[in-house]
This record gives C-alpha cells, sequence and structure tokens, in this order.
C-alpha cells in the first residue's frame, strides 16, 4: 500500500506552519506520525498526548513518545489527568463522552500556544463507518450521520479513505512500533460490540460495503453541505438570532438552526441532542413568555422579546 500524505499537507499549510496531530501511540495515529516525519513538515510537528490514568499501559505510551522525539527531533506536548477524578465529578457524563471533551480542551489548549487553529487527527475510513453505524442506531440526523470529513472548522483528517487493515498492513511491513488499547478488545462498550462483532459480518453480506457506504456518505455531505449554507445565512450573528425570522423558516430548517447552535456549544458534536430535545427548543422559542432560558447539554438559550441568545 502507497500513502503520501505530502499533498494534504501542502492542500492545509504554509511551508512554515505549525503541524499539530492528536497522538494516542496506537496504530492509526502512528501511522499518521511516521509518514508527516518523511515530509518537509517533520520540523514544523507538535504531537498532542492525553495520558488519562485510566489504563497501565499510559505511562509506557507516554515514554515512548518522548523516546521518539528525542530521536526524531520533533516536538510532543502531553498532558496528565485524573480521570477517575474527573468523571466523579461529571457522572450524567459516559466515560466516551467525557473522554473526548478533554481531549478536545486539550488540542484547543495546544493550538492556542503553538497559534494555529487546526488539528490533524488519525480516523480512518473503518472509524468513520463504525460512527456512522452507531449514531445512526442512537437516531442521530445528519451532521452526526456524516460524523466526520477531510475539512471541519479546525479538524483535519487526513487516513479518511485508508482502511485500518491497510494501515496494520503498513506498520507491520516496515516493523514500526505502536501500541494497542487493550480495552478495545472488551465488548462492554456498545462501540467495541459493533467493532467486534457487527461491523465484521458485513463482509459476508457484500465485500464493497465499505466503500459502498463510503459513497453513500459522500451523498450525504452534499446535502448538509447545501443545508449548512442556507443555515449560515441565517446565523449571521454569531451569538443570537431573531425569533420572528426563526418561525417562518421550515420545519426542515428550523430543525438544523437548533443543530448547529447545538454543535457549536457542545465541541463540535450533535451526538447527544434527540429529536424530542429538538422539539422542546422550537416549543420554548415560539413560547410567548419572555426573559426565559432554556439549557441541554452545554446549549445555553436565552430568549429576550425577538431575540434567541445562545
Amino acid at each position: 500500500m502507497r500513502f503520501d500524505i505530502l499533498p494534504f499537507l501542502e492542500k492545509h499549510y504554509w511551508k512554515d506552519d505549525t503541524i499539530v496531530i492528536a497522538c494516542s501511540t496506537w496504530a492509526d495515529s502512528m501511522f499518521l506520525l511516521y509518514h508527516i516525519l518523511e515530509t518537509p513538515y517533520k520540523n514544523n510537528l507538535v504531537a498532542c498526548y492525553l495520558n488519562h490514568n485510566t489504563r497501565e499501559q499510559c505511562k509506557q505510551e507516554e515514554r515512548f513518545l518522548e523516546k521518539l522525539w528525542n530521536e526524531r527531533w520533533f516536538k510532543v506536548e502531553i498532558a496528565d489527568c485524573n480521570f477517575t477524578k474527573i468523571q466523579k465529578l461529571y457522572p450524567s457524563k459516559s466515560f466516551e463522552e467525557l473522554a473526548r471533551e478533554k481531549r478536545y480542551q486539550f488540542f484547543d489548549a495546544v493550538c492556542n500556544i503553538y497559534n494555529t487553529n487546526k488539528v490533524i487527527l488519525a480516523h480512518h475510513l473503518d472509524d468513520k463507518i463504525e460512527t456512522y453505524i452507531f449514531n445512526m442506531l442512537r437516531g442521530t440526523k445528519l451532521t452526526g450521520l456524516i460524523n466526520m470529513t477531510e475539512s471541519s472548522g479546525g479538524i483535519l483528517r487526513p487516513l479518511l479513505d485508508l482502511e485500518k487493515k491497510d494501515i496494520y498492513q503498513y506498520l507491520q511491513e516496515n516493523n514500526l512500533t505502536y501500541f494497542e488499547d487493550e480495552s478495545n478488545s472488551e465488548n462492554t462498550y456498545t462501540r467495541n460490540y459493533l467493532r467486534n462483532e457487527v461491523l465484521p459480518s458485513f463482509d459476508r453480506v457484500h465485500p464493497e460495503h465499505k466503500r459502498n457506504i463510503s459513497n453513500l456518505l459522500s451523498y450525504f455531505e452534499e446535502i448538509k453541505e447545501h443545508l449548512d449554507t442556507e443555515v449560515n445565512k441565517f446565523l449571521l450573528e454569531e451569538k443570537y438570532f431573531s425569533v420572528s425570522k426563526f418561525i417562518l423558516l421550515s420545519s426542515l430548517m428550523q430543525k438544523e438552526v437548533i443543530r448547529e447552535v447545538f454543535y457549536r456549544t457542545n465541541f463540535k458534536s450533535t451526538i447527544w441532542l434527540s429529536e424530542w430535545n429538538i422539539a422542546e427548543t422550537i416549543k420554548f422559542i415560539n413560547w410567548k413568555n419572555n426573559k426565559t432560558k432554556k439549557e441541554i447539554q452545554n446549549m445555553k438559550l436565552f430568549k429576550d422579546w425577538d431575540k434567541i441568545m445562545f
């Protein structure tokens, strides 16, 4: 398998720009790291590792990345947290949700330090399909179904056309070191069950299912791009919108506006936004009472006459 990361980097960065990547030390992120280290951008590279301290292997991964840093002369930013303690502070949030939030907060902090607004993630095609199935089963709409694109806000994903097996094949053929999350083999979490039990069975139904699903998601992206254009026209102001203009929108557009506001205020995710939440929010907006507020996760809406501030 041949993969060239250079055209992607040249598309999104100038030659002196800092390249911030998320690095878990697992196969996908190490594949990405090794490839960037083979380009002229290697001296601009900053690898981010967040140690959740939830596995014994975390310290070993951290030491490995520091050792590689000294050998290959790129920068590493490591954050250390007591995730068990953090979970106790947010009992209503799942491990996966909270871990994702903390990772993105860490990435944002590193980007601020290095004066950049982009971070590269190592999501691949299998991740994209897994998330699509996971979100579909939970009733997520277009945003959640698409879930991963090459460029979304400050998030870049250059590996979305690569299958997981190709990544492993490259690392093994080139004798490159990477780590595995031992918890991935346990089916306690829904995602792991989908990954280990459900999705492999798709091969028996249609051997080209990954490419077919990828094409379907590309079609969804085109639809979403059109909707986003219309929603952003409506949300010209970043922190409020007009009630009187909102009620003139079609039912679909009203829902998309709520999803966009939720997305902006919840770490660029709509995973936890239900259809019931959307209906209740629209009802709140149409409510005659003023000087009221509504909260869903991190989305906080304040009604002040003809304005909904968020």
